[in-house]
Formats: structure tokens, C-alpha cells, sequence
């Protein structure tokens, strides 16, 4: 019997194997070493089957709300292959991708609550220092550089505390109570209360003054504040 006629009953046989495990519905793969060997000519064959993990592949869909989460389109299967005479590897069964769906679409309009905080205040840095850098790349003091950031795209803005997992550093939003003037901000810091809150679905977030002295109670604070994102981020 010719090596080639060993070589082709020892694939039929995986292919049987195969067929098997399908029919029963076994998906637990195990590492198999089969060996067929000729008496007559003292010719052996070895066929070792190898299992192929799946890949997971991304479907990014914009109209789907970012942050959302993603969702399983479809689940992947693994493949079983082996590698032939030659050194190239076939398969038996080729690999299923697993799919899985996230959604990009940005939410753009938040209303949500707006309180203030100066410089000074409890927890702030003894220089008043912001948690983010501008866009320079330089720290922005409240006491040396002041409540305003002067943007190359938008111009004067006033510096805001956000939760900056949801509003990353240098976004700018509109912020509008419906009572006062709008006004454009830029998200430079953050708070603990104010990452709690996202985390809790709230939106929440502080405006910036030099000191504690010279926050306005009638300014534009309140609970139903719109906030309308103008730039995400630098």
C-alpha cells in the first residue's frame, strides 16, 4: 500500500471523527495522535489533529449609543486542523470568528445638575492645580492662570469639573440653564462626587471660581442645566 493511500484512509478518518463529534454534539476538543502503520512494507503514518481557536471580531455601529456596551452578534466555534506531509497546515474544520457589536454613536444634548467649587477648597491642591493638562501640555493653576482657558478653536472658555471617563480632558460644552446667557466651558478637572453620580446614570457637573469667597449662589447652578457637547476631548 502506497504512503499516499495511508495518508488519505488517515484523513477520511478525521473527517469521520469529526462527523462524529457533530452528530452528537460534542464541541470539547481534545489533542489526538492517530497512527496507521503497514506490516508489509513497515511504513508508518502519523496524523496529529490540532485545535484553532476562534478569533473575536468588532463591528463598530454608529448608530448605536457609545458606552452602551456591546453585544454579542454571534458566538465563534473552534477549528481542528493538521498539518499534511508538505509542513502545511489544513483543516478539517475551519474557525467560526466570535462577532461581537459596539456602538460608537455619540450622545451630543445632558441635562443634569450644576454646582461650583473655588480654588480653595477642600480637597484642591495646595496651588489649585487642575487634574488635566491643556492642550499645551502645561499644568492650569485656578490662582495663577485664572477660571478662563483660552482655546485655539473656540476661544475664552470657563474651566469645569466633569467626570473625565465620560468627558475626557478639553471638551467643550455649552452649557445653557435656561435663565442666564450661555456660556462655553472646558472640562479641565474632576471630583469624586461627580464620578460617583455618572456612575449612578447622573449627570453632574462644577464650575470653576478662583476662590470659595467668590462663588454667586444665583448663578447659573441648578438641576435641570443643559449641557451640549461642542468638542469631544482634544
Amino acid at each position: 500500500m502506497e504512503f499516499f493511500l495511508l495518508r488519505l484512509i488517515g484523513e477520511w478518518l478525521s473527517v469521520l471523527a469529526v462527523s462524529i463529534i457533530s452528530f452528537f454534539g460534542v464541541t470539547s476538543y481534545q489533542e489526538t495522535e492517530q497512527t496507521l502503520e503497514n506490516v508489509g512494507y513497515a511504513a508508518v503514518g502519523t496524523q496529529i489533529n490540532e485545535i484553532v481557536p476562534y478569533t473575536t471580531e468588532f463591528v463598530f455601529n454608529d448608530e448605536v449609543p457609545f458606552g452602551t456596551g456591546a453585544r454579542v452578534v454571534s458566538e465563534g466555534e473552534n477549528g481542528l486542523a493538521f498539518t499534511a506531509r508538505s509542513g502545511e497546515k489544513r483543516f478539517l474544520r475551519e474557525p467560526v470568528p466570535r462577532v461581537v457589536e459596539v456602538g460608537i454613536a455619540r450622545q451630543y444634548e445632558f441635562v443634569g445638575r450644576m454646582t461650583s467649587y473655588g480654588g480653595d477648597c477642600r480637597g484642591c491642591s495646595a496651588t489649585a492645580t487642575v487634574a488635566c493638562r491643556t492642550r499645551e501640555g502645561r499644568n492650569h493653576s485656578l490662582f495663577q492662570d485664572g477660571i478662563f482657558y483660552k482655546d485655539r478653536d473656540f476661544g475664552s472658555a470657563r474651566v469645569m469639573a466633569a467626570d473625565l471617563g465620560a468627558f475626557p480632558c478639553g471638551t467643550m460644552i455649552l452649557v445653557d440653564n435656561g435663565r442666564n446667557e450661555p456660556f462655553l466651558a472646558v472640562i479641565l478637572d474632576t471630583g469624586f462626587t461627580m464620578r460617583q453620580q455618572f456612575a449612578q446614570g447622573n449627570i453632574w457637573m462644577d464650575l470653576a471660581f478662583q476662590y470659595e469667597r467668590d462663588i454667586r449662589s444665583n448663578y447659573v447652578f441648578g438641576h435641570n442645566v443643559k449641557f451640549s457637547v461642542q468638542r469631544w476631548g482634544w
